[in-house]
Formats: C-alpha cells, structure tokens, sequence
C-alpha cells in the first residue's frame, strides 16, 4: 500500500484529466496520418520529440542526476508492455472509429482492478466484482459477436487495455522509488530502440494494399514526412510527453483503482472529436457498451471511497 505521506488523490485525478484530454487529441492525429506513415515511424519520431521536454523537465527537477535508478531492468519490462500497448492501440485506431478504439481500451481500468487485487493484494467488495461483470458485458455488447463478423481490429484495442493494465501496475510498483519524469525518459528509450527494430525487420516487407487497415498500417513503406505533416508529428511528440508524463506521476503517486476510472472522461471527448472530424455517429449497442463499461469503472471508484 501506498505510505500516507504519499498520497494525493487529488493532484493525481488532476494528473488523470490532463492526460486524457491531450492523450485524445494526440490519438486523432495518429488516425488522421495513418493511412500515409507506418506505425513504427510515427512511434520512433514522436518519440524523438518527446524525449527533449521529458529531458528539461529533469534538468528543472534537479539535473540528469534525477534521471539515475537501480532498477533499469524494471524500467525496460514495464516500458516493453507499454510499447506493446500503444502498438496494438495504434492500430487498432487505424481500423475503428476514434470513439469505439478509446472505449474498448477503456475497459483497462477494470483490468487494473483485477491486477490490484491479485498483486497488489488490494480489497474489492463483491458489489464491485458485479461492476467488473458489467464491464465485462459492455465489451461485449460492443462486439456484438454472433449478428457478423467482429472486426479483428477489436481485439487488439483489448490487447491494449490489458496491456497497458500490466504496465499500470508495474508503474506503480516502479513508482515507490522512481520519479515520474524518471519513468516517462526510459520510457521514451524504449520506445526509440523498439520502434528502430520493428522498422528494420519490417523494412522492405510488402503488404497488399487492399489489406486490413491496422495491417496496411503496421507495413506500409518508411517515409519522411511531407513538409506539411511536420507539423502533425512534432504535436503528437509534444502531446505525448504531456501525457505520458502526467500518466507516470498519477500511478506513482496512488493507487490505481482508485484514479484510473478518471480515464473514462477521454471517451466523451473521443466522441466528440471522432463526430466533428470524421462525423462518426456511435450505434445504439455500442452507447450501452459504453455507458457499461464507464458505469461500472465509476462504481468500482465509488467503493474504494467507501
């Protein structure tokens, strides 16, 4: 459990907010230059950017001296789930509307409730549990499996929730004696070299055109970037440094099933810029699915107040 001194759930929730509304802007324009740029490039470049703030940052915060651990092989296992999961989430956001890609990997704060009770060892009442079914019956409702074929893109935005719940868990293990600028540089490193071997094991790789979009998306030839895209590769570095870094001190500084259901508040947001760019109107099935998943991560939030 987290020491008392420690605790802060309000600067974390406030960490929480800001996160997910630049984290969503960011998503939109990595869907708007998917279908120009391989993933593994958007991910190296933004990356790159990312990196300079994330390093004034630790100078402001007292030098690179702040950047020095001892525990780099927990910095690499947790930055690979990371990388992993914006991989599975990128592609995924490729394939589906903004607003069904965010909410299926919304389901991970219900993920993140299930990981805190088996290592973190945190309690949940069986009203909650109930929450985490109706979550579970959400998704589904979201998939509609059965009436046609569920697009496999679906399952990679799960893959992602569940990734990125493991990689939340790790981050506040690492939290105890990390920084959260610590946590958002080796990040960054991992995100670099991961991205430069994907890129050169898939170089010269071919992929038919009429292919799945998130496949499309994972082969299409390295490029650089048009004049004109420039400007969207450093907003997304940009974007993502804010994020990322605001994600890494709200896991380090509480506990994850007490602020991660703030992240629900990226859905409504995701609609809403999913609608006014590429006027995207959800399904009925799948504003239940929604209003399921974001229901019970709010009911779970409110037993852990109780």
């Amino acid at each position: 459990m987290i020491p008392a001194a420690n605790k802060n759930p309000s600067k974390s929730i406030y960490y929480i907010v800001v996160a997910g509304f630049v984290l969503t802007i960011h998503d939109g324009i990595i869907k708007w230059i998917s279908d120009t740029y391989p993933v593994h490039e958007i991910v190296f470049v933004r990356s790159c950017i990312a990196i300079i703030p994330i390093l004034m940052i630790a100078h402001w915060r007292g030098g690179l001296r702040s950047l020095r651990t001892n525990r780099y092989f927990g910095h690499i296992i947790r930055s690979l789930f990371m990388f992993g999961t914006y991989l599975c989430f990128f592609l995924a956001l490729s394939a589906l509307p903004l607003a069904e890609t965010v909410s299926l990997f919304f389901f991970s704060p219900i993920f993140i409730t299930i990981l805190s009770v088996l290592f973190l060892k945190e309690r949940v009442d069986l009203t909650s549990w109930i929450a985490v079914f109706a979550g579970f019956i959400g998704v589904l409702i979201m998939l509609n499996p059965g009436s046609e074929m569920v697009d496999p893109a679906a399952f990679l935005a799960i893959l992602a929730a569940l990734l990125y719940a493991i990689g939340s868990i790790m981050t506040r293990n690492l939290g105890k004696t990390e920084s959260g600028v610590s946590l958002t540089f080796y990040l960054m490193v991992v995100y670099i070299v991961s991205s430069s071997i994907l890129a050169f094991a898939l170089n010269n790789t071919s992929f038919n055109s009429n292919s799945h979009p998130s496949l499309a998306f994972l082969f299409t030839p390295w490029q650089f970037p048009a004049p004109g895209d420039l400007l969207f590769f450093l907003s997304i570095g940009l974007l993502a440094s804010v994020g990322i870094y605001c994600l890494s001190q709200a896991y380090s500084k509480d506990e994850p099933s007490k602020i991660a259901p703030f992240e629900y508040l990226a859905v409504p947001l995701s609609v809403v810029w999913g609608y006014v760019v590429w006027n995207d109107v959800l399904e009925l099935r799948s504003i239940i699915g929604i209003i399921l998943i974001i229901g019970s991560g709010l009911y779970i939030l409110h037993g852990k107040r109780a």
